[in-house]
């Protein structure tokens, strides 16, 4: 008995035709020869679907962070439309100049020099508002960028014989 008999007899135990071992061979190849090109897909895939998930993390963040400035914006001109306007404690040319609030930053009466009482709602020009905490401190700050509407609230008090609360 030959080589080739031998070949024969065990193609014909498994059921197999040389034609048939020829493409399954060939495919065992191919396989084998695509691995790297497929590794190097697979990565590609994976690294698509992490920019993808980062991207999808991004937009939810600035959704997230749109929506808080919405509810910020309208809670500033809600406030806006009964703040106390706060100035600076600089006088310069007869006059105090409108100043920024900062959260934390303790607001205060011009002349009793004492701390706002708790719940004052203050505003400054720059669509800022805030409440006064129990240590007369500026909190749960709320921002706007409304222009018409800071104006029209500090337009009341420009001139006028109110003394308005410092910063300091």
């Amino acid at each position: 008995m030959n080589y080739l008999d031998s070949i024969s007899k065990f193609y014909n135990s498994l059921g197999l035709k040389p034609t048939q071992t020829f493409f399954i061979i060939a495919g065992v190849i191919a396989i084998a020869a695509s691995y790297p090109s497929f590794i190097k897909h697979q990565a590609r895939i994976e690294a698509d679907k992490a920019d993808l998930q980062e991207k999808t993390l991004q937009r939810r963040a600035l959704q997230r962070q749109f929506e808080s400035e919405r509810e910020q914006a309208m809670i500033a001109n809600e406030r806006y439309k009964s703040c106390l306007p706060v100035v600076g404690e600089t006088f310069k040319n007869g006059t105090h100049y409108f100043s920024g609030i900062q959260k934390g930053s303790v607001i205060r009466d011009r002349i009793t020099e004492k701390p706002l009482p708790q719940g004052t709602v203050v505003c400054d020009s720059h669509g800022i508002t805030a409440v006064i905490d129990a240590n007369g401190q500026a909190s749960f700050t709320a921002y706007t960028g409304d222009r018409d509407i800071i104006q029209a609230r500090l337009k009341r008090f420009k001139g006028s014989q109110y003394s308005q609360p410092i910063i300091k």
